[in-house]
């Protein structure tokens, strides 16, 4: 049986701390031994170019800061369709093109992933490199959640239900 293929996309800007914490995420995942049909991809702060790297996926994993107002560290695990059912309750993405508005162009042109995101509700989005102490302490729970995911792909081909 074809194995389908799973992207995992680290979003964020690196320059500024927890922004950051989607593509630094990437850096502790790669250290795990993945099945071949997984791909990791740093989508950093790219914005529409992304629609084609993505179009070949069946499965999309995405981990990046989101600002839902909670505490520094807290976990939310999402589907596209979530965020337009209660959009109050989060701002998605920091970046200038965030990532709902690749999802729906790929969705136009008939590309769209199943996708799921991870979002982190991140400490601190001034200039910096590193990551806050509170969000270096939640990725290691974010990389077993999505190696689930990975899993529970594979085994069943769709995503878990419910939340983390």
């Amino acid at each position: 049986m074809l194995q389908p293929k799973i992207m995992v996309m680290g979003v964020g800007n690196v320059l500024l701390s927890d922004e950051g914490l989607g593509v630094q995420f990437l850096t502790l995942l790669s250290q795990e031994t993945l099945p071949d049909n997984v791909e990791l991809l740093e989508g950093g702060t790219a914005g529409l170019e992304l629609v084609h790297l993505i179009k070949e996926v069946d499965y999309l994993i995405i981990v990046d800061a989101v600002n839902a107002k909670d505490e520094p560290g807290a976990i939310f695990r999402f589907e596209p369709e979530d965020i337009r059912v209660m959009p109050s309750q989060f701002e998605v993405s920091f970046h200038q093109v965030g990532i709902l508005e690749v999802l729906a162009m790929a969705n136009i042109l008939g590309t769209a992933p199943k996708t799921l995101i991870f979002g982190i509700q991140p400490k601190s989005l001034d200039m910096g490199l590193e990551l806050t102490p509170e969000i270096r302490g939640v990725l290691p729970r974010v990389k077993d959640l999505v190696l689930e995911e990975i899993q529970h792909i594979i085994q069943h081909g769709e995503f878990r239900q419910g939340n983390p």
